[in-house]
């Protein structure tokens, strides 16, 4: 995918924590606390929630973003410059590019 159709796909960070959600549902949600397979997605909060022992679990958890504050559309930016690219990133010009300090 090109840049500027990244860009269009995934103008804000609505859009970037559904196409997320929609991985996460389709590679399936474990619970940390039971080992639980099945989970309500509670809307309201954006979080999965076991149905055997009601722990919740959020879009980042047990993931590589897991612990970041960083929103999803950097998560994702970054993942398409490092995944489109012949050549690696490194993370200061991943900074750069992010504009992030």
């Amino acid at each position: 995918m090109k840049l500027f159709d990244f860009v269009s796909e995934y103008p804000d960070e609505e859009s970037c924590k559904i196409k997320f959600k929609a991985i996460r549902d389709k590679e399936g949600v474990v619970c940390r606390k039971c080992g639980g397979k099945e989970h309500y997605w509670k809307q309201d909060k954006w979080q999965y929630e076991c149905k055997v022992c009601r722990t919740r679990t959020t879009l980042r958890s047990g993931t590589v973003m897991h612990g970041s504050q960083l929103p999803f559309r950097y998560w994702f930016i970054a993942m398409h410059l490092l995944t489109s690219t012949k050549k690696s990133f490194s993370a200061l010009e991943l900074q750069r590019q992010l504009g992030h300090k």
